[in-house]
């Protein structure tokens, strides 16, 4: 469970499959966002085999001296065999190069544990991820500010298919307690759809966002 600074009672987590998971709202500015989940020590109560019962402080803070904590929203750049590419002509038959803006908040973590990250996710039509960058503490690949691109492969791709793709930059707090590694995020994510080029010649056709796989998703008006 998690005890954020606004209320004494933890709040139990939900199963995410994956991870455990708790979900807050979501507000149309900072300063809403900021009432409802302020900045200060969000305590984290859980067991491990390792550890028994531990309670480990996260502190979510603006580590800026003024203005907004988040970095500012990545812009997307898309190629394919290097030339750039518009999302909405994306040839399936060749491996996408995504990059973006650059991460210019994104430093080295003074502390060692890890230095500020950088996501990128694709789905499908129906909301499913196909591709994504990598987590830390997975043993696999991952990206940071440092990272220029990441590339998604043709082979995941089909002819006459919607797409939908997130970058994300995120600043990191992060601490170190009871041998458990933890990091708060202040981040920012651009969503894009993409449409493939072709035609498709069976059930595989998908030519419509039908659901976002995210729930940050928001058309800009």
């Amino acid at each position: 469970s998690i005890r954020p600074p606004f209320t004494a009672s933890p709040i139990d987590f939900i199963d995410g499959g994956y991870a455990l998971e708790m979900h807050g709202g979501r507000y149309s500015s900072e300063q809403e966002l900021e009432a409802n989940y302020p900045d200060g020590d969000y305590i984290f109560l859980f067991s491990a085999p390792s550890t028994g019962s531990v309670s480990q402080t996260v502190v979510m803070k603006n580590q800026r001296i003024s203005g907004s904590g988040l970095p500012a929203a990545p812009q997307i750049l898309l190629s394919q065999a290097g030339r750039s590419v518009a999302p909405d002509s994306i040839n399936p038959a060749l491996d996408l190069v995504v990059t973006w803006s650059e991460f210019s908040e994104g430093r080295l973590d003074p502390l060692g544990i890890m230095d500020d990250l950088l996501f990128v996710i694709m789905a499908n039509c129906e909301g499913e991820r196909i591709a994504h960058s990598g987590r830390p503490f997975e043993n696999t690949p991952y990206l940071t500010f440092a990272d220029e691109s990441f590339v998604i492969g043709a082979e995941i791709m089909h002819p006459e298919n919607a797409y939908q793709i997130s970058v994300e930059h995120a600043i990191l707090n992060t601490s170190f307690e009871h041998d458990v590694p933890a990091f708060a995020t202040f981040a920012t994510t651009t969503f894009l759809d993409l449409m493939t080029t072709g035609s498709a010649t069976d059930e595989s056709v998908c030519p419509n966002i039908l659901e976002h796989f995210d729930t940050g998703q928001t058309v800009l008006q």
